[in-house]
């Protein structure tokens, strides 16, 4: 008795599968990590405007001036929800990814064992059959020694 073939093939595929599913993990939280940064700036950058327009509005200046203000940091705000909704999409799409990783894992568990469950049965088989053979040839001496 051999051990079959087809798991050792089985668990490398799911082996594969589970690498894969890491590497779209890791894509994911880059992605993630990517916008936090990016809605970080945004905000930062409103921030900064906002002060801006707070200087400003103690000095004299143009009511086009307090308007441009007033439209880039409605821009600025608009984008950081933009960022806020593709951050949450992102969010979405890593925590889709993480159960697809702990899925894949679990069938290169699954596979691992029943490899390993079959090599046992093979061991298990051999040793029987050496038993067996051990004993007809314990057997047969005493035969002979009578």
């Amino acid at each position: 008795m051999k051990p079959r073939a087809a798991w050792p093939i089985l668990a490398k595929k799911a082996k594969e599968k589970c690498e894969e599913a890491q590497a779209e993990v890791v894509k994911s939280r880059e992605r993630v990590t990517h916008l936090e940064q990016s809605r970080e700036r945004m905000e930062m950058l409103y921030l900064d405007y906002v002060h801006r327009s707070k200087e400003a509005e103690k000095k004299l200046h143009s009511m086009a001036e307090t308007l441009n203000y007033r439209g880039f940091m409605q821009q600025v705000k608009a984008l950081v929800l933009r960022v806020d909704a593709d951050l949450a999409k992102a969010n979405q799409d890593l925590d889709g990814k993480k159960l697809m990783l702990l899925a894949a894992e679990k069938k290169r568990i699954q596979m691992e064992t029943l490899m390993e469950q079959d090599l046992k049965q093979v061991r298990a088989f051999h040793q029987k059959r050496e038993q067996r053979e051990m004993d007809a040839a314990g057997v047969m001496l005493y035969n002979l020694k009578s």
